[in-house]
């Protein structure tokens, strides 16, 4: 007997799916799937894939349309064939974790004399008085200074808003009214499950209909006065099948923009990441050039360490010196300190 039983969407194929991964019934604990550790590519993008919605209209002030996380599975999911990322948990998990971080740096950075540093890494440069007053007053801040932040100008883009002037400072309930009853306004990182919106609703109504308006002709105004008493004509098969070429067309010019920007993006942190190492090496040969100096005591050379590793600007000037000129500059180091 044929077994009765429902197959729902949610029904779980996995003890039986063999050779592919994304399949497989998750192994992490239920409160821990949604925690995913990202490589720099699949960032990248997912920035990409925002920012294009973005671009395409799908963003209101504080939020995106609802579904907006089954586009950006689609389009991870076409870039990697073989992620097993998903929209929930993992791409709303990764969003909540970035619009935390967006809005630390934001209040972090709206401080006067606060801003990045001058060597391109986007790391946080302001005084250690200005940073204990920042972490004072939010604590969630403290680990902030000491990372990059290579992709603040495009969260800017996705989060962010005019801070300055207020400008596009549209409310949710003002964006619900602007928006079409069936396009819901979602919080980002939030997720509307129940909501499977069309291609149409992707790529706007305006710019699918005033693409084939002109080029489609319908079938049941041709036939309109022929065989009024009979049944109305079936639907044109046809303009469905070239919007769906158009569809795909526009799929393929959009992940070409994703990979020109990921390439870019992923040259660009090659290099960050190569300084980085860089400057973790002379951090590392700091004290042995100490030891060449032999008027510095041991408690000078274990604070120097701390003086010099601390500040990028002071390790390069320590290191491009020539051995006869460090001695002088270090003690130039502690003078300054012991004044402050």
């Amino acid at each position: 007997m044929a077994d009765s039983r429902r197959v729902g969407p949610n029904t779980d194929f996995s003890q039986g799916t063999q050779g592919s991964s994304q399949y497989r019934r998750s192994s992490y604990p239920r409160n821990e799937r949604g925690r995913r550790s990202w490589t720099d590519r699949e960032e990248a993008v997912l920035i990409s894939a925002l920012k294009e919605l973005v671009a395409l209209g799908w963003k209101s002030d504080n939020g995106f349309r609802g579904g907006y996380l089954n586009k950006i599975e689609e389009l991870m999911q076409k870039e990697f064939p073989r992620t097993d990322i998903k929209g929930n948990p993992h791409i709303q998990s990764k969003l909540t974790s970035l619009k935390r971080n967006y809005n630390l740096l934001s209040n972090i950075l709206d401080r006067s004399g606060v801003g990045f540093n001058v060597h391109g890494d986007f790391k946080i440069d302001c005084s250690d008085d200005q940073w204990d007053q920042i972490v004072k007053q939010d604590k969630e801040a403290r680990q902030m200074r000491t990372k990059s932040w290579p992709f603040w100008d495009d969260w800017k883009v996705i989060f962010g808003k005019d801070r300055a002037t207020g400008q596009n400072a549209e409310g949710v309930a003002e964006a619900a009214k602007n928006s079409s009853p069936d396009e819901p306004v979602t919080e980002i990182g939030e997720s509307t499950a129940d909501y499977h919106p069309s291609f149409d609703d992707f790529i706007g109504y305006e710019q699918v209909h005033a693409t084939f308006g002109n080029n489609v002709v319908d079938d049941s105004s041709a036939h309109s006065g022929q065989n009024t008493n009979g049944p109305p004509p079936a639907p044109p098969k046809h303009k469905r099948k070239r919007k769906v070429s158009d569809d795909e067309s526009g799929i393929v010019e959009m992940l070409g923009k994703m990979h020109s920007e990921t390439n870019a993006r992923l040259d660009t942190l090659a290099a960050r990441i190569g300084y980085e190492m860089d400057l973790g090496k002379a951090r590392k040969e700091i004290f042995r050039h100490l030891c060449d100096i032999p008027e510095l005591t041991e408690i000078e050379r274990y604070d120097l360490c701390d003086i010099i590793g601390k500040e990028n600007s002071r390790l390069e000037i320590f290191t491009g010196l020539s051995d006869g000129s460090k001695p002088g500059y270090v003690k130039r180091v502690l003078e300054k300190e012991s004044r402050t």
